[in-house]
């Protein structure tokens, strides 16, 4: 099977490729001040999502089976300061790609988010009603909405926040943001008004496989088993790895000065995921000693 993953050295990106469990040719194309060698299985290609005829060529040549579309502007932030070039991304590219895909009878599994949510009638289901609050959530919205009458088998995959090993040269995450400081004896501030059901990158690139696997081209909401604030979250991460909890600081939102407002919770139900895609989600406690093993290969 002939598999693109777009954005393939961001956090799921890497995920996907570490978990494949059957046989695949991956095709991973990236765009940052790197070189990505190619390995076993896996070649690498430095390409923008916004680059069309970088696109076309690449699928004349891969004429891909299913393409994973993670590549995207992830910041709220950044989305609500740099709006045209956001949209040319996250919405622009992405029809591009569902084009090219129409084009060639690839399968498509768009990566979405959490953000389509408002956070104010959480647990959230597959079939809730998205009311996005701010403009990265809204473009998500906009490409969802484009993708439900596609005329190829295609997959909406939420996750909610993710944690894992992202490779050095490429944007922390929670998790990894806070052991940096932690291990300096820095204090990190994190929210303590702000609810989710963490999730575990590598479970992500697992559901992402059973999808492809099982044929279950649908909607999916991803996430981990536990409710909990993310100061709550870095609490147990802090005692997992022995350090002082006193270093996680609760804050509000509004602490950062953030440009837009992130939605107060927006915990997922999960069991359309264990229904068909067969995935048990991970407690913290799991999901962390998982995360922490990784740390060691």
């Amino acid at each position: 099977m002939k598999i693109i993953i777009t954005g393939g050295t961001g956090l799921l990106g890497k995920s996907l490729i570490e978990t494949q469990n059957f046989s695949t040719e991956i095709t991973a194309t990236y765009i940052g001040a790197y070189t990505m060698e190619d390995r076993f299985g896996i070649k690498y290609i430095k390409l923008d999502i916004r680059d069309s005829e970088g696109y076309e060529r690449l699928f004349r040549e891969i004429k891909p089976d299913v393409v994973v579309h993670t590549a995207g502007v992830g910041s709220p932030d950044y989305a609500e300061l740099h709006r045209k070039e956001t949209w040319e991304i996250n919405v622009g590219g992405t029809m591009n790609v569902l084009s090219l895909c129409r084009e060639y009878q690839s399968k498509l599994v768009f990566i979405s988010s959490n953000g389509i949510y408002d956070g104010e009638k959480a647990p959230y289901g597959e079939e809730d009603e998205p009311k996005p609050i701010n403009y990265y959530g809204e473009l998500k919205f906009e490409v969802e909405k484009n993708l439900k009458n596609c005329s190829i088998p295609c997959a909406i995959v939420r996750p909610i926040l993710m944690y894992g090993w992202n490779h050095p040269f490429e944007r922390p995450n929670i998790a990894t943001y806070a052991l940096s400081l932690m291990r300096q004896g820095s204090p990190v501030f994190v929210y303590d008004d702000v609810f989710v059901t963490p999730l575990y990158s590598r479970e992500c690139g697992k559901a992402i496989w059973g999808i492809i696997e099982k044929g279950q081209y649908s909607v999916f909401n991803i996430a981990g088993a536990e409710r909990t604030s993310i100061y709550q979250m870095i609490k147990k991460l802090a005692a997992l790895y022995e350090f002082d909890d006193e270093l996680v600081k609760p804050v509000k939102q509004g602490f950062f000065h953030e440009l837009t407002k992130r939605p107060r919770d927006t915990s997922f139900k999960t069991g359309k995921m264990q229904a068909l895609l067969g995935l048990r989600p991970l407690t913290l406690e799991e999901g962390f000693s998982r995360f922490k093993a990784e740390s060691n290969r």
